[in-house]
């Protein structure tokens, strides 16, 4: 059975198959990205990742967000469309990962998996977690205005729809 992790901000439960199957020893050191797991969290500090590899003793698995990327294993969805994408689809992508590097600064396993151009005027992009979606959605529709529509389901994955054909 996999273990349920409470979510920090809030007391909605999280059953995260990439946070349970692998038991990290502490410290750990992500060889892909280089994310640190210590103190029972992850983060990115290159002073503290100088320290633990001048010591020597530390573990070096993959973290549950390199895990994800690898597997395309999103557990966030963001559908955008209309033909302001079009017009405007340099500065909407740059709000996208301006989002995403915020997002990675709170939590590094926050990511974006991928960035699909389905149409000329429709994108999706997956997410590692469904906080991330929420967020970009959220900045697209404060910075762009739009239509914004969310849809959760039962295992805390997020469809979030943005569009605006103006």
């Amino acid at each position: 059975m996999d273990k349920i992790y409470k979510r920090r901000g809030g007391n909605s439960n999280l059953n995260d198959p990439y946070l349970s199957k692998i038991d990290y020893k502490d410290p750990n050191i992500c060889p892909k990205c280089g994310a640190v797991y210590r103190n029972k969290r992850w983060e990115f500090d290159e002073n503290l990742i100088h320290d633990i590899k001048l010591k020597g003793d530390y573990d070096k698995k993959k973290c549950p967000a390199c895990r994800k990327i690898e597997d395309n294993y999103p557990m966030g969805l963001v559908f955008i469309s209309g033909r302001f994408v079009t017009k405007h689809k340099n500065t909407i992508l740059n709000t996208i990962k301006s989002e995403e590097k915020r997002a990675m600064e709170k939590n590094p396993l926050e990511r974006i998996i991928a960035i699909e151009k389905e149409d000329e005027d429709k994108y999706l992009i997956k997410t590692t977690t469904d906080t991330l979606a929420h967020r970009i959605g959220h900045i697209l529709h404060k910075s762009f205005k739009g239509k914004l529509d969310y849809k959760f389901s039962d295992n805390r994955f997020l469809r979030t729809s943005w569009s605006r054909d103006d």
